[in-house]
């Protein structure tokens, strides 16, 4: 991994990533966390608006050309679609992903920064400040970075793949969001696999855990958002991966009026056909 993690624009992305994590981590250490209520009645904290400003001035300090969609520019104005449509090129972020479960104060949040080309996430960087575990995949090269999936932790740095399905089938379900796998696609894939365990995880946690081999499934029927999952799409992908539609087409962004996503599931290809065919008969 040598050559990825000593490339300037990664290196440039990790300390944007560290940095964010760093501010959160401060104000994760306090009694008062600063807690609002949103438009949309979701929760937001100190933590949240604060690494979106050290992303941002990051971010523009590295590619001033490249504007920035962040889930806390909502509450200052999303720009309108007939202003981005016009965006080639643009990073998503969510500076907190996990914010109920930061509020919990479980650790299980994530911080995530996306870089969309055309629609498609191309470039992918998911950090865990309680563990200080980072994620980063890329799937086009851009700015000289290789086609690549890793992991880091300190100053230990490994490529990630998906894992060849296996007893026990591990899913990963949501913290907080969501019931737990239906009882009859648990059921269908007993019918190929003789255990199938429930791992629950807040954030992009869980799609990055099927990256890197430790999970293979992953299925969201709740409402997300296009930064919710466009870095860890771009990290999936990049280590031999899916986040598709139900019917197994990729997710696109920056494509429609709405951020909101539909319903999703991750997995390595040699799953998904099961889950498409049981989204069919669902």
């Amino acid at each position: 991994m040598k050559d990825v993690n000593t490339h300037p624009t990664f290196q440039a992305l990790q300390k944007i990533i560290h940095d964010a994590a760093d501010v959160i981590m401060d104000i994760y250490q306090r009694s008062d966390l600063g807690i609002e209520q949103k438009s949309d009645d979701s929760p937001v904290t100190a933590a949240d608006l604060a690494a979106h400003k050290v992303i941002l001035a990051g971010l523009q300090l590295l590619t001033p050309d490249i504007p920035v969609l962040s889930e806390e520019s909502s509450e200052e104005g999303v720009v309108s679609f007939e202003e981005r449509s016009q965006w080639s090129m643009l990073w998503v972020v969510d500076p907190l992903d996990g914010t109920k479960e930061f509020i919990k104060r479980n650790g299980e949040f994530s911080i995530n920064i996306a870089l969309v080309e055309n629609g498609e996430a191309i470039v992918g960087m998911v950090y865990l400040p309680t563990t200080t575990e980072g994620y980063f995949g890329v799937t086009r090269s851009w700015k000289g970075l290789p086609v690549c999936a890793m992991k880091w932790q300190g100053d230990e740095y490994e490529s990630i793949k998906i894992r060849a399905p296996r007893d026990p089938i591990i899913v990963m379900t949501s913290r907080s969001h969501g019931p737990a796998l239906p009882k009859d696609l648990k059921a269908t894939l007993k019918l190929t696999y003789e255990q199938v365990r429930e791992l629950p995880k807040g954030s992009s946690i869980k799609g990055c855990r099927i990256a890197e081999g430790i999970a293979d499934l992953h299925l969201r029927r709740g409402p997300t958002s296009e930064w919710d999952t466009a870095a860890q799409q771009a990290i999936i992908e990049a280590a031999g991966g899916m986040l598709v539609t139900p019917t197994g087409k990729p997710f696109r962004y920056n494509q429609r009026k709405t951020l909101l996503n539909g319903h999703f599931f991750v997995s390595g290809p040699e799953i998904a056909p099961t889950v498409i065919d049981w989204y069919k008969k669902d």
